[in-house]
C-alpha cells in the first residue's frame, strides 16, 4: 500500500555527504562531509558508482518525547551504474561506462528516503525539534522538493510521484520509507541538486546533496 502526499516548502539545516566531495577523499579512502571540496586525490584513482548512491544522514531531537530520529537518503538511478569519479588534468570528471565525460545527468531520479528510530546513525549534536505529534504521525507527515541550482540560478521541483512504501500508513510504525521521483529536464554533471525534506507543517527538517562536480 502507498500514500502519496502533497508537498509543501519551508527553511532549515543541511545533511551530511555530498556526492561532489568524494573526488576529494581518494587519498584518504573514505567519504567525508559536504564542507570541504579540496581535491588532493591521485589521477589513478577513481570511485564507481553503482544504480544507488548513498547522499548521508541526518538526525532530528523530537522534543518532548525525547526520541532520536534519524533520517537517511540514497539516489536511485540506472544510469549511475558503472559511472566514475576521478581526476582529469587535477579537476574531477565524472566519466560514463566507456570512460568518456557524462554530458548529461539522468533527467529523473529517485530518491529513497528511511526515516525513524530504528537505525542508530552517530550523531552527537541531533536536531531539536518541538513535536506536538506522536511519532508514528510525525513520520507520515513527511514531505519532500528538490531544487537544482545552475551558478546562481536555481529551480525548485515538485516530485512526480512521492510513495511510501513498506509498513501500511494504516498500521503505527517507527520507520517510515519513502520513494520520491523527480523529473529534472536538463541537468548538467556540474549542476547541484538538493533534495529537502520538510515535515506536516512546511517547516525544513534537512537537505541531501547530490552533486559531482
Amino acid at each position: 500500500m502507498s500514500n502519496t502526499h502533497p508537498i509543501p516548502t519551508s527553511s532549515s539545516r543541511i545533511a551530511v555527504v555530498v556526492l561532489g566531495i568524494i573526488v576529494t577523499l581518494f587519498a584518504a579512502g573514505y567519504m567525508v562531509g559536504q564542507a570541504s571540496k579540496q581535491s588532493g586525490t591521485r589521477a589513478s584513482q577513481a570511485w564507481h558508482l553503482h544504480s544507488r548512491v548513498p547522499l548521508g544522514s541526518d538526525t532530528l531531537l523530537l522534543n518532548p518525547a525525547h526520541e532520536v530520529v534519524s533520517i537517511l537518503a540514497l539516489a536511485e538511478s540506472p544510469q549511475f551504474e558503472g559511472w566514475s569519479l576521478a581526476l582529469n588534468h587535477q579537476k574531477p570528471a565524472l566519466l560514463d561506462v566507456s570512460g568518456k565525460p557524462v554530458q548529461a545527468l539522468p533527467r529523473v531520479v529517485t530518491f529513497r528516503v528511511t526515516a525513524g528510530t530504528r537505525d542508530k546513525v552517530m550523531d552527537g549534536n541531533p536536531l531539536p525539534l518541538d513535536v506536538s505529534q506522536d511519532l508514528n504521525s510525525f513520520l507520515l507527515g513527511l514531505h519532500f522538493q528538490a531544487e537544482v541550482f545552475r551558478g546562481m540560478q536555481m529551480r525548485r521541483l515538485q516530485p512526480v510521484s512521492a510513495a511510501m512504501i513498506g509498513v501500511p500508513a494504516t498500521e503505527a510504525s517507527n520507520e517510515r520509507i519513502y520513494r520520491v521521483k523527480f523529473n529534472f529536464g536538463s541537468v548538467r554533471p556540474d549542476d547541484r541538486i538538493v533534495l529537502i525534506v520538510t515535515d506536516a507543517r512546511g517547516q525544513r527538517l534537512t537537505k541531501f546533496h547530490l552533486e559531482f562536480l
